[in-house]
Parts: structure tokens; sequence; C-alpha cells
């Protein structure tokens, strides 16, 4: 009876060692390892843009509704402003619709190009901030916005405390006063008339230290509001 060996592969792989088979596999693990890490790496940092994402979002929203506050805290002054005498903005409107060229102003409102147009074109005037906040100090002693509480060496010139505890913003407006009517009817029994004109408020809240290093400061929040009021006047 012949007894048959068994065969080479067999038995080199029976009188193999368990370490020699463990080293064969510590590539295969230091693969898995590297896969798992890259994994957690990349999940982490989604999470943390996604955190930046968040908060950034969040700035963007409270700086637009500030602007929106301050559109329409715009269109108030100006009524107030025109409560206690419009012939200076009726007068600069009268005189930019029916005026010399450069009388003209240029306004978005109506979408009026320049002054290149001749009399008669679409009348407009510009109640800027700084013609609102002279008023207010002679009529009330206040200001427009709140001046900073905070020494001058930590606020930002030109920056304000009416819209955040840091004092680091700067808000502004423009009213273009547009479409100016007359009503033909009296106002409270005197010789004035009454009429009605549209007042388009165009805010900007802006980071004052960008305001205050350049002209040119880009906008953080700007938004636009319109409303159509009416007040009397000797001019027409």
């Amino acid at each position: 009876m012949v007894n048959e060996s068994p065969h080479p592969n067999l038995r080199a792989a029976h009188n193999r060692s368990p370490r020699a088979a463990r080293r064969g596999e510590r590539g295969a693990a230091v693969f898995i390892v590297v896969m798992v890490l890259s994994l957690l790496s990349a999940v982490g940092l989604f999470a943390v843009r996604s955190a930046s994402l968040a908060d950034l979002a969040a700035g963007y929203d409270r700086e637009g509704a500030q602007a929106a506050l301050v559109a329409e805290y715009a269109i108030s002054a100006s009524a107030a402003y025109l409560a206690n005498g419009s012939d200076t903005v009726i007068g600069g409107y009268l005189a930019s619709a029916n005026g010399p060229l450069e009388s003209a102003q240029p306004c978005q409102a109506n979408a009026l190009p320049g002054p290149q147009q001749a009399a008669p074109r679409p009348g407009c005037y510009r109640l800027r901030l700084d013609e609102l906040q002279t008023s207010f100090l002679k009529t009330g002693g206040a200001a427009i916005f709140a001046p900073p509480n905070l020494s001058v060496s930590s606020s930002v010139t030109d920056s304000t405390s009416s819209l955040n505890a840091n004092e680091k913003t700067n808000a502004t407006f423009v009213v273009e006063v547009t479409d100016l009517v007359k009503t033909g009817e009296r106002g409270k029994g005197d010789s004035a008339s009454l009429v009605m004109m549209t007042l388009t408020a165009i805010s900007q809240v802006r980071p004052a230290a960008a305001c205050a290093a350049s002209l040119s400061a880009p906008a953080a929040g700007q938004q636009v509001m319109r409303a159509i009021v009416a007040t009397t006047s000797s001019l027409l």
C-alpha cells in the first residue's frame, strides 16, 4: 500500500506561522484606518462650514431687518420735516422739473437718467440725511441717529449706538421726492394748496470701519420703502 505525500502548497500553508499571516493583513488595516480618518475629517469640516454659513445668514438677515427699519424711519422723519415746512422740498422739485438742466437731479425712483432731458422733465428732490439732521437739531436739538456711547478710541467715526452695542455699524439713507400732484384742495382753510407726493426711502446699513476708510464702502444691507404723503404748500 502506497501512502501519497501531501501537496507541497498545502504543506507550506500548514507550516506558515500565525504571525506571518497577520503581517500580510497589516496593509488592509492601515487602509481602512486612513479611510475612516478621512471620512471623519470631511464630516468635521462640513459641520464647521455649515455653522459658519448659518452665522453669516443670520447676520445678513439682521442687517436686512435693520435696513428696513431705517427706511421706515426715513419716511417718518421726512413726513415730519414736510409737516414743519415743505417749501424747500417743493421748490427744489419744481426747479428740477422746470428749471435749467443743472437744476435737475437724477433719481432712481422715476428712472430719470440725468440732466439731459429738456424741461418739462420728471421732477425729483433728493432729501438727504444731512438736511434732515440740520432741521432736527434746529427744531428739537435731537439727532437722527443716536451718537456713539463708547469712548472715541473704541468707536468708529460716523458710527451709531442705534443699531448694536459695539457701535461698529453705520446707517444712512436718502429720500427721493417724486410725483408731486396738486389736489386742488385748500389746506386748513388758508391759501396753501394741498399737494400729494411720493417718498421713496433708500436705506443702507454698512460697516462703520469700511465707511471711514473709503467713500466707496460696501453696503451690508439695503432696503427700499415707498409711501405717499400729503402736505400743504404756498408755492402751488
